[in-house]
């Protein structure tokens, strides 16, 4: 995939492809870090501060942003998830 998505497409695009990371836009990437304060943050990366819902073992699952160069891609990941993959 390398339409950059926003909005709708987006979290439908990240629900349909859980390890997949989907591109995206500057603008949606600066919306959802303005939004909340975010989860956990680290370099170019963040969890948005709110969780979408928890998996089945009841870990809140949380949309994550990244910045890479010039491109923005998008994944949901949990907590340690996240930390596993900016470690």
């Amino acid at each position: 995939m390398s339409a950059k998505l926003e909005w709708a497409e987006l979290w439908a695009a990240m629900d349909a492809s859980p390890a997949e990371w989907i591109p995206t836009t500057e603008a949606m990437y600066w919306q959802m870090l303005e939004v909340l304060p975010p989860r956990a943050w680290r370099g170019d990366c963040f969890l948005v501060g709110e969780p979408l819902r928890h998996d089945s073992e009841g870990k809140a699952v949380h949309a994550c942003f990244c910045k890479t160069g010039d491109s923005y891609r998008a994944r949901n990941l949990t907590v340690r998830q996240f930390h596993e993959l900016t470690a």
